[in-house]
Protein backbone atom coordinates (compact mmCIF):
# COMPACT_ATOMS: atom_id res chain seq x y z
CA UNK A 1 0.00 0.00 0.00
CA UNK A 2 2.83 2.25 0.95
CA UNK A 3 4.52 1.83 -2.74
CA UNK A 4 1.12 2.44 -4.07
CA UNK A 5 0.76 6.04 -2.62
CA UNK A 6 4.50 7.15 -2.87
CA UNK A 7 5.34 5.67 -6.29
CA UNK A 8 5.23 8.73 -8.92
CA UNK A 9 3.88 11.41 -6.48
CA UNK A 10 5.29 13.79 -8.95
CA UNK A 11 3.35 12.75 -11.38
CA UNK A 12 -0.01 12.19 -8.89
CA UNK A 13 0.91 15.51 -7.84
CA UNK A 14 1.09 17.37 -11.34
CA UNK A 15 -2.25 15.23 -12.23
CA UNK A 16 -4.18 17.25 -8.75
CA UNK A 17 -2.20 20.82 -9.85
CA UNK A 18 -3.53 20.01 -13.40
CA UNK A 19 -7.11 19.61 -12.43
CA UNK A 20 -7.23 22.37 -10.02
CA UNK A 21 -6.07 25.02 -12.90
CA UNK A 22 -8.58 23.26 -15.37
CA UNK A 23 -11.12 23.90 -12.91
CA UNK A 24 -10.28 27.42 -12.63
CA UNK A 25 -10.21 28.22 -16.21
CA UNK A 26 -13.45 26.66 -16.77
CA UNK A 27 -14.65 28.62 -13.45
CA UNK A 28 -13.16 31.65 -15.00
CA UNK A 29 -14.83 31.43 -17.95
CA UNK A 30 -18.41 30.29 -17.14
CA UNK A 31 -18.73 32.91 -14.39
CA UNK A 32 -15.85 35.15 -14.69
CA UNK A 33 -14.92 38.10 -11.43
CA UNK A 34 -16.13 41.46 -12.81
CA UNK A 35 -16.78 44.67 -10.91
CA UNK A 36 -19.51 47.17 -10.53
CA UNK A 37 -19.35 50.79 -9.58
CA UNK A 38 -22.40 53.14 -7.91
CA UNK A 39 -22.35 56.13 -7.49
CA UNK A 40 -23.32 58.57 -4.71
CA UNK A 41 -24.37 55.92 -1.76
CA UNK A 42 -25.09 58.03 1.21
CA UNK A 43 -23.79 57.05 4.72
CA UNK A 44 -25.79 56.06 7.73
CA UNK A 45 -24.88 57.49 10.78
CA UNK A 46 -24.82 55.07 13.85
CA UNK A 47 -24.72 55.60 17.26
CA UNK A 48 -24.52 59.37 16.87
CA UNK A 49 -25.40 60.40 20.62
CA UNK A 50 -21.88 59.31 21.20
CA UNK A 51 -21.88 63.38 20.48
CA UNK A 52 -25.02 64.88 21.19
CA UNK A 53 -25.25 63.43 24.71
CA UNK A 54 -22.12 65.41 25.89
CA UNK A 55 -23.34 68.49 24.88
CA UNK A 56 -21.74 69.29 21.67
CA UNK A 57 -23.03 68.98 17.90
CA UNK A 58 -21.18 67.87 15.34
CA UNK A 59 -21.01 68.78 11.01
CA UNK A 60 -20.28 66.86 7.91
CA UNK A 61 -17.19 68.24 5.92
CA UNK A 62 -16.26 68.39 2.50
CA UNK A 63 -19.83 66.45 1.60
CA UNK A 64 -18.18 62.78 3.38
CA UNK A 65 -21.63 61.83 4.38
CA UNK A 66 -21.98 60.72 0.66
CA UNK A 67 -19.17 58.56 -1.23
CA UNK A 68 -18.75 59.43 -4.73
CA UNK A 69 -17.95 56.09 -5.90
CA UNK A 70 -18.63 52.43 -4.47
CA UNK A 71 -16.78 49.86 -6.65
CA UNK A 72 -17.68 46.03 -5.89
CA UNK A 73 -16.36 42.99 -7.08
CA UNK A 74 -17.68 39.78 -7.13
CA UNK A 75 -18.12 36.94 -9.87
CA UNK A 76 -20.81 37.92 -12.48
CA UNK A 77 -23.58 35.90 -11.27
CA UNK A 78 -23.27 38.20 -7.87
CA UNK A 79 -22.86 41.43 -9.89
CA UNK A 80 -26.02 41.13 -12.35
CA UNK A 81 -28.13 41.19 -9.38
CA UNK A 82 -26.96 43.74 -7.70
CA UNK A 83 -27.93 47.55 -7.71
CA UNK A 84 -27.78 51.00 -5.49
CA UNK A 85 -30.36 50.16 -3.24
CA UNK A 86 -28.18 47.06 -2.26
CA UNK A 87 -25.22 48.96 -1.08
CA UNK A 88 -24.87 50.31 2.14
CA UNK A 89 -22.21 52.73 3.97
CA UNK A 90 -22.33 53.24 7.77
CA UNK A 91 -20.48 55.13 10.43
CA UNK A 92 -20.28 54.46 13.71
CA UNK A 93 -19.83 57.04 15.84
CA UNK A 94 -18.78 55.10 18.50
CA UNK A 95 -15.47 54.48 16.46
CA UNK A 96 -14.46 58.13 16.28
CA UNK A 97 -11.24 58.88 15.98
CA UNK A 98 -9.23 61.81 17.73
CA UNK A 99 -8.87 63.57 14.38
CA UNK A 100 -12.80 63.16 14.29
CA UNK A 101 -12.97 60.94 11.83
CA UNK A 102 -15.72 58.13 11.78
CA UNK A 103 -14.70 54.91 9.48
CA UNK A 104 -17.30 53.64 6.76
CA UNK A 105 -18.35 50.62 6.65
CA UNK A 106 -19.26 48.98 3.03
CA UNK A 107 -21.71 46.30 2.59
CA UNK A 108 -24.21 44.79 0.43
CA UNK A 109 -27.95 43.41 1.82
CA UNK A 110 -27.29 40.42 -0.12
CA UNK A 111 -24.37 38.00 -1.29
CA UNK A 112 -22.20 40.18 0.76
CA UNK A 113 -19.87 37.25 1.55
CA UNK A 114 -19.58 36.00 -1.47
CA UNK A 115 -17.88 39.29 -2.50
CA UNK A 116 -14.63 39.48 -3.67
CA UNK A 117 -14.25 43.18 -2.39
CA UNK A 118 -16.24 46.02 -1.95
CA UNK A 119 -14.30 49.69 -1.24
CA UNK A 120 -14.90 53.28 -1.47
CA UNK A 121 -13.31 56.20 -3.08
CA UNK A 122 -12.71 57.55 0.73
CA UNK A 123 -13.19 55.39 4.01
CA UNK A 124 -14.21 57.59 6.19
CA UNK A 125 -16.59 60.68 7.59
CA UNK A 126 -14.63 64.41 8.42
CA UNK A 127 -16.32 66.01 11.00
CA UNK A 128 -16.22 68.99 12.52
CA UNK A 129 -17.47 68.57 16.54
CA UNK A 130 -18.03 71.92 18.48
CA UNK A 131 -19.97 73.11 21.76
CA UNK A 132 -23.55 73.05 21.33
CA UNK A 133 -24.75 76.55 21.89
CA UNK A 134 -28.61 77.92 22.17
CA UNK A 135 -29.80 81.60 21.62
CA UNK A 136 -33.22 83.18 21.30
CA UNK A 137 -33.46 86.41 19.27
CA UNK A 138 -36.41 88.89 18.59
CA UNK A 139 -38.18 87.72 15.39
CA UNK A 140 -38.61 90.63 12.99
CA UNK A 141 -41.23 90.97 10.27
CA UNK A 142 -40.63 92.34 7.08
CA UNK A 143 -41.99 93.18 3.65
CA UNK A 144 -40.21 93.06 -0.04
CA UNK A 145 -41.68 94.01 -3.50
CA UNK A 146 -43.63 96.91 -4.53
CA UNK A 147 -46.80 98.41 -3.38
CA UNK A 148 -49.44 99.61 -5.67
CA UNK A 149 -49.80 103.71 -6.27
CA UNK A 150 -52.12 105.15 -4.03
CA UNK A 151 -51.65 102.19 -1.02
CA UNK A 152 -49.39 101.63 1.57
CA UNK A 153 -48.36 98.84 3.99
CA UNK A 154 -49.96 100.04 7.55
CA UNK A 155 -49.49 97.16 10.91
CA UNK A 156 -47.22 94.10 10.82
CA UNK A 157 -48.44 91.29 13.29
CA UNK A 158 -47.21 88.19 13.93
CA UNK A 159 -48.25 85.18 15.90
CA UNK A 160 -44.63 84.91 17.48
CA UNK A 161 -41.99 87.84 18.32
CA UNK A 162 -38.70 85.57 19.43
CA UNK A 163 -36.91 82.38 18.14
CA UNK A 164 -34.79 79.98 20.42
CA UNK A 165 -32.02 78.44 18.05
CA UNK A 166 -29.40 76.24 18.56
CA UNK A 167 -26.28 74.49 17.00
CA UNK A 168 -22.98 74.81 16.61
CA UNK A 169 -20.94 77.86 18.73
CA UNK A 170 -19.24 79.10 15.83
CA UNK A 171 -22.12 79.55 13.99
CA UNK A 172 -24.88 80.55 16.70
CA UNK A 173 -22.63 83.39 17.24
CA UNK A 174 -22.94 84.51 13.78
CA UNK A 175 -26.59 84.91 14.13
CA UNK A 176 -27.88 88.13 15.19
CA UNK A 177 -30.97 88.90 13.03
CA UNK A 178 -33.99 86.56 12.93
CA UNK A 179 -36.84 87.72 10.30
CA UNK A 180 -39.71 86.64 7.87
CA UNK A 181 -40.23 88.31 4.92
CA UNK A 182 -43.74 89.07 3.47
CA UNK A 183 -43.82 90.24 -0.41
CA UNK A 184 -46.79 92.51 -0.62
CA UNK A 185 -46.59 93.27 -4.72
CA UNK A 186 -49.91 93.20 -6.52
CA UNK A 187 -51.97 93.46 -3.17
CA UNK A 188 -54.37 95.70 -2.03
CA UNK A 189 -56.21 93.82 0.82
CA UNK A 190 -54.63 92.84 3.87
CA UNK A 191 -52.38 89.63 3.84
CA UNK A 192 -52.73 86.95 6.02
CA UNK A 193 -49.88 84.12 5.37
CA UNK A 194 -47.09 81.61 7.11
CA UNK A 195 -43.90 83.09 6.07
CA UNK A 196 -40.54 80.92 6.66
CA UNK A 197 -38.29 82.50 9.44
CA UNK A 198 -34.73 83.38 8.06
CA UNK A 199 -31.61 83.56 10.12
CA UNK A 200 -28.68 86.51 9.31
CA UNK A 201 -25.29 87.64 10.45
CA UNK A 202 -24.13 91.56 11.46
CA UNK A 203 -23.78 92.26 7.41
CA UNK A 204 -27.21 90.98 6.50
CA UNK A 205 -25.82 87.36 4.97
CA UNK A 206 -28.49 84.61 5.48
CA UNK A 207 -27.12 82.10 7.50
CA UNK A 208 -28.06 78.18 6.69
CA UNK A 209 -27.15 74.84 8.12
CA UNK A 210 -29.19 71.99 8.74
CA UNK A 211 -26.57 71.67 12.19
CA UNK A 212 -29.18 74.98 13.53
CA UNK A 213 -32.55 73.80 14.95
CA UNK A 214 -34.80 76.07 16.07
CA UNK A 215 -38.28 75.77 17.94
CA UNK A 216 -40.10 77.23 14.73
CA UNK A 217 -39.51 77.36 10.83
CA UNK A 218 -41.88 79.57 9.91
CA UNK A 219 -44.67 82.21 11.82
CA UNK A 220 -48.12 83.42 10.38
CA UNK A 221 -47.83 86.84 9.45
CA UNK A 222 -50.66 89.65 8.84
CA UNK A 223 -50.08 92.61 6.65
CA UNK A 224 -52.37 95.96 6.53
CA UNK A 225 -52.65 97.28 3.63
CA UNK A 226 -54.07 101.07 3.67
CA UNK A 227 -55.45 103.20 0.96
CA UNK A 228 -53.86 106.67 0.79
CA UNK A 229 -55.18 110.43 0.05
CA UNK A 230 -54.01 113.67 0.00
CA UNK A 231 -56.61 115.85 2.37
CA UNK A 232 -56.45 119.98 3.57
CA UNK A 233 -56.12 120.90 7.38
CA UNK A 234 -58.73 123.64 8.93
CA UNK A 235 -57.59 125.62 11.54
CA UNK A 236 -59.50 128.01 13.90
CA UNK A 237 -58.33 130.95 16.36
CA UNK A 238 -59.59 132.17 19.62
CA UNK A 239 -58.61 135.50 21.31
CA UNK A 240 -58.66 139.48 20.08
CA UNK A 241 -55.11 140.50 18.58
CA UNK A 242 -53.69 143.65 19.87
CA UNK A 243 -55.64 147.11 19.60
CA UNK A 244 -55.44 148.44 16.51
CA UNK A 245 -55.26 144.78 14.96
CA UNK A 246 -57.65 142.62 13.32
CA UNK A 247 -57.25 139.18 11.80
CA UNK A 248 -58.15 138.90 8.40
CA UNK A 249 -60.22 135.60 8.23
CA UNK A 250 -56.66 134.28 6.44
CA UNK A 251 -54.99 130.77 7.54
CA UNK A 252 -52.72 128.91 5.24
CA UNK A 253 -49.88 126.44 6.34
CA UNK A 254 -47.02 124.95 4.43
CA UNK A 255 -47.26 122.11 3.54
CA UNK A 256 -51.03 122.58 2.23
CA UNK A 257 -51.68 119.10 2.47
CA UNK A 258 -51.00 116.34 4.21
CA UNK A 259 -51.39 112.15 2.73
CA UNK A 260 -53.14 110.08 5.09
CA UNK A 261 -53.75 106.29 4.89
CA UNK A 262 -56.33 104.52 6.14
CA UNK A 263 -58.79 102.01 5.28
CA UNK A 264 -61.18 103.27 1.91
CA UNK A 265 -64.25 103.13 3.99
CA UNK A 266 -63.14 105.60 6.30
CA UNK A 267 -60.79 107.81 3.59
CA UNK A 268 -63.95 108.03 1.22
CA UNK A 269 -65.70 110.54 3.67
CA UNK A 270 -62.84 112.47 4.52
CA UNK A 271 -61.72 115.78 2.39
CA UNK A 272 -60.07 117.62 5.05
CA UNK A 273 -58.68 117.45 8.59
CA UNK A 274 -60.07 119.35 10.81
CA UNK A 275 -57.22 120.88 14.14
CA UNK A 276 -59.69 120.59 17.04
CA UNK A 277 -57.17 123.29 18.76
CA UNK A 278 -57.54 126.87 18.18
CA UNK A 279 -54.53 128.99 17.64
CA UNK A 280 -54.44 131.78 20.46
CA UNK A 281 -53.85 135.14 18.65
CA UNK A 282 -54.38 137.50 22.22
CA UNK A 283 -52.29 140.35 21.97
CA UNK A 284 -50.66 139.58 18.66
CA UNK A 285 -49.56 142.84 16.34
CA UNK A 286 -48.88 141.48 13.06
CA UNK A 287 -49.02 137.74 11.77
CA UNK A 288 -48.60 134.95 13.85
CA UNK A 289 -47.13 132.01 13.05
CA UNK A 290 -46.76 128.62 14.86
CA UNK A 291 -45.94 124.71 14.17
CA UNK A 292 -48.36 122.61 14.90
CA UNK A 293 -47.81 118.67 14.91
CA UNK A 294 -50.93 117.45 12.78
CA UNK A 295 -50.32 113.87 13.91
CA UNK A 296 -52.29 114.32 16.92
CA UNK A 297 -55.28 115.31 16.04
CA UNK A 298 -55.67 112.80 13.22
CA UNK A 299 -58.75 110.08 13.93
CA UNK A 300 -57.27 106.10 15.49
CA UNK A 301 -58.21 104.79 11.90
CA UNK A 302 -55.85 107.08 10.06
CA UNK A 303 -52.21 107.55 10.28
CA UNK A 304 -49.30 110.13 8.27
CA UNK A 305 -48.77 108.03 4.67
CA UNK A 306 -45.56 110.18 3.90
CA UNK A 307 -42.79 107.99 5.73
CA UNK A 308 -40.25 111.65 4.89
CA UNK A 309 -42.96 113.74 6.85
CA UNK A 310 -42.87 113.68 10.63
CA UNK A 311 -46.40 115.82 10.70
CA UNK A 312 -45.43 119.17 11.67
CA UNK A 313 -46.80 121.92 9.92
CA UNK A 314 -45.87 125.68 9.86
CA UNK A 315 -49.03 127.48 10.45
CA UNK A 316 -49.53 131.49 9.33
CA UNK A 317 -52.38 133.35 10.62
CA UNK A 318 -52.93 136.94 9.17
CA UNK A 319 -53.29 139.55 11.18
CA UNK A 320 -52.98 143.27 10.14
CA UNK A 321 -53.07 146.74 11.12
CA UNK A 322 -56.56 148.24 11.60
CA UNK A 323 -57.39 151.73 9.21
CA UNK A 324 -59.82 154.44 9.17
CA UNK A 325 -62.13 155.46 6.19
CA UNK A 326 -64.34 158.44 6.24
CA UNK A 327 -67.89 158.21 4.31
CA UNK A 328 -70.53 160.36 3.38
CA UNK A 329 -74.17 159.94 5.06
CA UNK A 330 -77.21 161.49 3.74
CA UNK A 331 -79.41 161.35 6.32
CA UNK A 332 -82.35 160.78 4.18
CA UNK A 333 -80.65 157.40 3.95
CA UNK A 334 -80.88 156.48 7.27
CA UNK A 335 -83.89 154.03 7.46
CA UNK A 336 -85.87 154.44 10.58
CA UNK A 337 -87.16 151.69 12.48
CA UNK A 338 -89.84 151.39 15.73
CA UNK A 339 -90.90 155.09 15.20
CA UNK A 340 -94.21 155.28 17.73
CA UNK A 341 -97.35 154.93 16.50
CA UNK A 342 -98.98 158.52 15.72
CA UNK A 343 -95.79 159.86 15.23
CA UNK A 344 -93.18 160.85 12.40
CA UNK A 345 -89.17 161.78 12.84
CA UNK A 346 -87.83 165.26 11.99
CA UNK A 347 -84.55 165.57 12.04
CA UNK A 348 -82.68 168.43 14.32
CA UNK A 349 -79.23 168.63 12.21
CA UNK A 350 -79.54 171.42 10.01
CA UNK A 351 -76.50 170.19 7.28
CA UNK A 352 -78.66 167.20 6.46
CA UNK A 353 -75.59 164.94 6.07
CA UNK A 354 -73.24 163.04 8.46
CA UNK A 355 -69.42 161.73 7.96
CA UNK A 356 -68.82 158.43 8.97
CA UNK A 357 -65.96 156.78 9.75
CA UNK A 358 -65.64 153.19 9.65
CA UNK A 359 -62.92 151.45 11.11
CA UNK A 360 -61.47 148.32 9.56
CA UNK A 361 -58.42 146.35 7.30
CA UNK A 362 -58.02 148.06 4.47
CA UNK A 363 -58.21 145.51 1.83
CA UNK A 364 -62.37 145.54 3.25
CA UNK A 365 -62.71 149.26 3.88
CA UNK A 366 -61.29 149.70 -0.29
CA UNK A 367 -64.46 148.20 -1.86
CA UNK A 368 -67.16 150.08 0.71
CA UNK A 369 -69.36 151.83 -1.75
CA UNK A 370 -70.78 154.70 0.44
CA UNK A 371 -73.94 154.34 -1.89
CA UNK A 372 -74.39 151.12 -0.17
CA UNK A 373 -74.29 151.61 3.34
CA UNK A 374 -77.34 151.44 5.36
CA UNK A 375 -77.82 153.67 8.47
CA UNK A 376 -80.66 152.04 11.38
CA UNK A 377 -82.05 154.21 13.65
CA UNK A 378 -83.59 152.28 15.99
CA UNK A 379 -86.41 154.06 18.10
CA UNK A 380 -87.77 151.23 20.58
CA UNK A 381 -88.95 153.24 23.70
CA UNK A 382 -87.82 155.96 22.89
CA UNK A 383 -90.25 158.05 24.43
CA UNK A 384 -89.54 157.16 27.67
CA UNK A 385 -85.66 158.75 27.35
CA UNK A 386 -84.77 160.46 29.79
CA UNK A 387 -81.22 162.81 28.77
CA UNK A 388 -82.99 164.01 25.80
CA UNK A 389 -82.93 168.21 25.41
CA UNK A 390 -86.11 169.48 25.54
CA UNK A 391 -88.55 168.16 22.65
CA UNK A 392 -85.20 166.79 21.04
CA UNK A 393 -84.79 163.50 21.18
CA UNK A 394 -81.11 161.43 20.03
CA UNK A 395 -79.87 157.96 18.65
CA UNK A 396 -77.23 156.18 17.86
CA UNK A 397 -77.19 154.98 14.09
CA UNK A 398 -75.87 151.05 13.25
CA UNK A 399 -74.60 150.70 10.24
CA UNK A 400 -74.26 147.94 7.71
CA UNK A 401 -72.53 146.98 4.46
CA UNK A 402 -74.08 144.24 2.08
CA UNK A 403 -75.74 142.67 4.87
CA UNK A 404 -72.76 142.67 7.33
CA UNK A 405 -72.26 144.85 10.14
CA UNK A 406 -69.65 147.98 10.18
CA UNK A 407 -67.04 149.11 12.95
CA UNK A 408 -67.69 152.81 13.45
CA UNK A 409 -64.64 154.63 14.99
CA UNK A 410 -67.07 156.98 16.89
CA UNK A 411 -70.23 156.86 17.03
CA UNK A 412 -72.66 158.53 15.06
CA UNK A 413 -75.87 160.45 16.66
CA UNK A 414 -78.58 161.90 15.11
CA UNK A 415 -81.16 164.89 16.88
CA UNK A 416 -84.57 164.93 16.03
CA UNK A 417 -87.94 165.46 17.26
CA UNK A 418 -91.08 163.50 17.15
CA UNK A 419 -94.20 165.24 15.68
CA UNK A 420 -97.56 164.31 15.79
CA UNK A 421 -98.99 163.04 12.63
Amino acid sequence: MKHKIFDNWGLKLGSVLFALILWLVVTNINDPTTSLRISNVKVKFLNTNVITDTGKVYEVEDGTDIVDTVTIRAPRSIIDSLGSENVYAEADFRNLTAANTVPITFGTNKYNSQLESIKGNFDSVQLTVETKQSKTLALSTVTSGAVNEGYMIGDITADENQIRISGPESLIDQVVRAEASVSVTGFTQDIITDADIVLMDAEGNTIRSSTITSNINSVRVKVEMLQTKRVGLNFTTTGVPADGYEATGTITCDPETILVAGKSSVLSSIESIDIDEPINITGQAGDMQVVIDVGKYLQNSIKLADSTFNGNVTVTVSIQEVTTRTLRLNASDIVWENVPEGYRVEIVDPEGSYNVSVRGLSQNLSVIDENGIQAVADLEGILEQEDRVGENYHVTLDFNYDGKPLKIASAVQVWFVLAET
